[in-house]
């Protein structure tokens, strides 16, 4: 879901791809390209301190939304070079779904002082995106986490202090594995199993986080570690694997009101049992695993009391540690500007991204081009406060994907409006 309010801190983005060949039975097209994790600076007010709570703080946004491409489908027919058998080279003409949809987010937010030096703190969030009318049922999504642990309070100056955090998490994602073209559920091709649960999964595992805000220049660590436990339906790989992920930021001052946020990320996904695959698509022996490297920086600068800038930029290798068929290199930039006056604020963002397999080939079929993939997205939000817990708001978001792999380019628009509350 396009996230309503309020901006998460820190995101982190589920990274899959499906070989186009499995041990038991051939599915008919493999996911899109996956997206990968970014480092974007969070959009925070301007020196805000740390606020110690003993209560429970909780949010909800609803609202209604047109989507013009439920399910992503391609711009135009193509002639698909996977289908099986390999030569046959179909002419597909997708057949795109609008509609209307809710965009919801619930979230509770919980601290407790246990003594001077820490306090226990837990949150709870669900959002998601119900879609509404016929053939539109398999876009909706759901996502639901709970975290908590204890934070320990290192050291303080005024409300600013020196943290660490040590806690634990559990996750459930569900979303339908659809085909892009029809919008319909994915099934297997030689058996016509059912797939379409492909990518449910619960999460649960353990982070750490910590963060220095005494000073001119604050720092922080993190890490985390989690088993995804996926329904793995027959006739297709399996998705279960674990993960972890190292981490390092900071927030450097550079000039008045301006300063340079660097971070980077180590990551890395094991499968359990999913194998590799090599230049002719075909399986080998090695169980894949991922290894993500991700830098990013941002600029970060108050033009003056209303007005906020943020040039973005990051960077990610992956390496799929066997031969290199799923290596990828992928570079992102854009800005934000927010804008904020009295009970207004406004949030405009515009980003490109770009992402080359130097071994890989469009459609996966030895022979056709390289599997290039690039992308613009544009943001545009406004809120408009009508009491102290409540806003109205309002939110359009174009996405447009290119690729030589021509079952995934595609372009969209989502237009959305809804209340918040938040106590």
């Amino acid at each position: 879901m396009h996230k309503i309010i309020p901006f998460h801190a820190t995101v982190f983005i589920v990274a899959m791809a499906l070989p186009a060949a499995v041990n038991a039975e051939t599915l008919p097209k493999p996911v899109a390209a996956e997206p990968v994790p970014v480092t974007i600076t969070p959009e925070v007010a301007e020196d805000a301190p740390k606020i110690e709570r003993d209560n429970i703080i909780w949010s909800v946004a609803t609202g209604l939304g047109y989507d013009s491409n439920a399910y992503q489908a391609p711009r135009a027919s193509y002639v698909d070079y996977s289908a099986l058998p390999l030569g046959t080279n179909p002419t597909v003409i997708p057949q795109p779904k609008s509609g209307f949809f809710v965009p919801y987010e619930l979230k509770a937010d919980w601290a407790k002082n246990r003594n001077q030096g820490g306090r226990i703190i837990g949150s709870a969030t669900a959002d998601g995106n119900l879609y509404l009318g016929a053939g539109l049922g398999n876009a909706s999504e759901y996502n639901m986490g709970l975290h908590g642990g204890f934070e320990y309070i290192l050291a303080s100056e005024g409300k600013y202090e020196d943290t660490l955090y040590v806690g634990a998490l559990i996750e459930n994602h569900k979303r339908t594995y659809v085909d892009h073209d029809s919008g319909l559920g994915k099934t297997t091709t030689l058996s016509g199993r059912d797939i379409s649960g492909l990518y449910n999964h619960v999460s649960y595992g353990v982070e750490a986080k910590y963060k220095h805000n005494i000073g001119d220049i604050d720092y922080g660590l993190n890490g985390k570690y989690t088993l995804n436990d996926y329904e793995n339906p027959p006739g297709a790989p399996q998705q279960d694997h674990s993960y972890y992920t190292l981490g390092a930021d900071t927030s450097i001052p550079v000039a008045n009101k301006t300063s340079l946020n660097l971070s980077f990320d180590h990551s890395v996904r094991d499968y359990s049992n999913r194998r590799s695959r090599d230049a002719q698509a075909l399986l080998t022996t090695s169980l894949l695993a991922y290894t993500y490297n991700t830098f990013g920086a941002t600029l970060r600068s108050r033009l003056s009391p209303d007005w906020l800038v943020y040039l973005d930029f990051d960077h990610t290798l992956r390496a799929d540690n066997n031969v290199g068929y799923g290596d990828y290199q992928e570079s992102r930039y854009g800005a934000r500007i927010l804008y904020e006056q009295d009970r207004f604020k406004a949030r405009l963002a515009l980003h490109h991204w770009g992402r080359d397999y130097p071994k890989g080939f469009a459609f996966d079929v030895a022979g056709q081009a390289a599997k290039t993939y690039s992308g613009n997205v544009l943001k545009l939000k406004a809120e408009l406060k009508q009491t102290k817990d409540t806003a109205l708001w309002t939110e359009l978001v174009y996405e447009a994907q290119s690729t030589t792999d021509l079952r995934y380019d595609y372009d969209r628009k989502q237009v959305m409006a809804g209340m918040s509350w938040a106590y």
